[in-house]
């Protein structure tokens, strides 16, 4: 990636995305926040038929801010003391070579498995029989699919036909893979290699595609995606720790059916080999096999683009609620917005007009006296209390840790 003035990390766009998007998945069953602290603000009358809300940070701002690792390298720690100071209590702990992890490739939703033809193309089942593909021009692409309680292997053909290749594999999990250990899955959206093997694993009537690969070259996807590599190299390793022990946390902690964790902003971005480039080589290399450790478990490294200067609490005893002094190093954190009241009241039309606003929570974490966990919307019909959390994602704001003036 090409350096930037003012370089931003991936896939912010979904803001408390760890948390909210693990939750819409059914990923997390724990609670994540703690029990907010009782404070209020004055209501706030629309001026000119608007409110001015005024924000810090960009996420959830659970554990690592990211901007923050890029000011903590940029006054000098190392990305061992950046990850001591957002995930405080946590050991570092190296695991031992080899780790795979599974992922589960989102994109790929049609029910089938299909890869472009290349040398040594192996189809196998779970029970140790495989079958070697042939490629040339007459294949133009493999495809595993459903067929009953088992599967069904075809081939593309030049005129673009499906012809049905028989085989004696079993009926448990048939995977695809090279001696290259790369495929090139064919995807709704276009042609993705990635490393390690792939797999149909059964899904109802359907399937689901699956990349089994070694944690390092994960994480050599996950880290550019992630951040970008072109900031300075202990931000970076502390992005790989953070990544590579939050896939750890959900494999180990938290078990799927067929996959340990998937590769959109829900989980973490992944994007197989065409994410890699030389600085996420570097910083996988740099820490290889490191996680972070709680009471010697893995530890849920969360983290979000910005934290707006304070962490928040989680209910995790090394997520903890304290100042960030690195986090606006680089650049403000602040952020503006202006919603009118008529855009209120279309979110909500049972209040009516509305005809203020009022902030009756707080978790007590940050400036403006923390991030808002309610929000009250006082209507010319009746008022509804909402969650800061739903109100920040229904007008698109950055972050909870806002006040209304």
């Amino acid at each position: 990636m090409p350096a930037r003035t003012n370089p931003t990390p991936h896939s912010r766009s979904r803001q408390g995305r760890l948390v909210g998007g693990l939750l819409a998945l059914g990923l997390l069953t724990a609670p994540v926040l703690a029990a907010p602290t009782a404070s209020a603000d004055s209501a706030v009358k629309p001026d000119g038929g608007s409110f001015s809300v005024s924000g810090a940070g960009f996420g959830h701002g659970h554990g690592m801010s990211q901007y923050g690792a890029y000011g903590a390298a940029k006054k000098g720690l190392s990305w061992k003391k950046i990850l001591a100071f957002y995930y405080p209590g946590t050991q570092r702990a190296t695991l031992p070579a080899g780790q795979r992890i599974h992922v589960w490739l989102t994109a790929d939703d049609d029910d089938s498995l299909r890869v472009r033809p290349a040398a040594g193309l192996k189809v196998s089942d779970r029970d140790g029989h495989s079958l070697t593909l042939p490629a040339g021009g007459s294949y133009t692409s493999w495809r595993i699919s459903r067929s009953g309680s088992g599967y069904r292997l075809a081939y593309r053909n030049a005129s673009g036909t499906w012809k049905t290749r028989t085989t004696d594999l079993t009926a448990s999990t048939w995977t695809f893979s090279t001696p290259a250990k790369a495929v090139q899955v064919v995807l709704p959206g276009g042609t993705k290699s990635y490393r390690g093997s792939v797999k149909l694993v059964k899904r109802g009537s359907g399937g689901r595609t699956v990349n089994t690969v070694t944690l390092e070259d994960y994480a050599r996807s996950v880290v550019p995606s992630e951040m970008p590599t072109s900031w300075l190299a202990n931000a970076v390793n502390a992005q790989a720790v953070a990544a590579r022990s939050y896939a750890v946390y959900l494999r180990d902690v938290y078990h799927y059916t067929g996959y340990d964790i998937c590769d959109t902003t829900a989980c973490q971005v992944y994007g197989g080999m065409a994410r890699e480039n030389s600085g996420g080589d570097a910083a996988v290399k740099a820490t290889a096999g490191v996680v972070l450790t709680y009471q010697d478990q893995p530890a849920l490294t969360q983290f979000a683009a910005s934290d707006g200067g304070a962490t928040a609490k989680s209910n995790l005893p090394y997520l903890t609620a304290h100042p960030d002094p690195y986090d606006g190093v680089i650049t403000s954190q602040a952020w503006h917005k202006t919603i009118t009241a008529k855009s209120v009241a279309h979110a909500w039309p049972s209040v009516g007009t509305v005809k203020k606003l009022q902030v009756t929570k707080r978790d007590g974490s940050g400036r403006y006296g923390g991030r808002v966990t309610s929000i009250k919307i006082i209507g010319s019909k009746k008022s509804v209390t909402v969650s800061g959390g739903t109100f920040q994602s229904r007008f698109g704001m950055r972050s909870s840790l806002f006040k209304i003036s």
